[in-house]
């Protein structure tokens, strides 16, 4: 959607805190659930950071893993924009540039937003 809709739309992401880091509990569970996101491409772990450092490195890697070409802002240790905005680990926004939150999805689902999108292009 970032070069599809960058001409009418600024498209970012955010890096959170790590949804499922191995050898660590999960933000969204009271023990460690490891799923395939606690691994790279290459097979290791990825683990909790415990720096803003580290959480960059992480957020480098994922961008260039998953060939990511929009901005990505990375979230600051304490987690103020998880905090603020939900803490979910997939949820997608459209905000308008008044700040106005026009959509929340609690799970990113692509086609959807694309709906509200056109729609919010075509109203305005």
């Amino acid at each position: 959607m970032y070069s599809k809709y960058s001409e009418e739309l600024h498209v970012v992401i955010v890096y959170i805190i790590e949804p499922h880091p191995s050898g660590s509990i999960s933000p969204y569970s009271d023990k460690e659930w490891p799923l395939s996101y606690s691994k790279d491409q290459e097979g290791n772990s990825i683990f909790q950071p415990q720096t803003y450092d580290e959480r960059l490195v992480l957020a480098q890697k994922t961008i260039k893993e998953q060939g990511i070409e929009c901005p990505v802002l990375v979230d600051e240790m304490d987690n103020p924009i998880w905090c603020t905005y939900g803490q979910g680990p997939n949820m997608a926004y459209l905000i308008r540039s008044d700040g106005e939150i026009i959509v929340k999805q609690i799970w990113n689902d692509p086609p959807k937003m694309e709906e509200f999108i056109l729609a919010y292009i075509i109203r305005n």
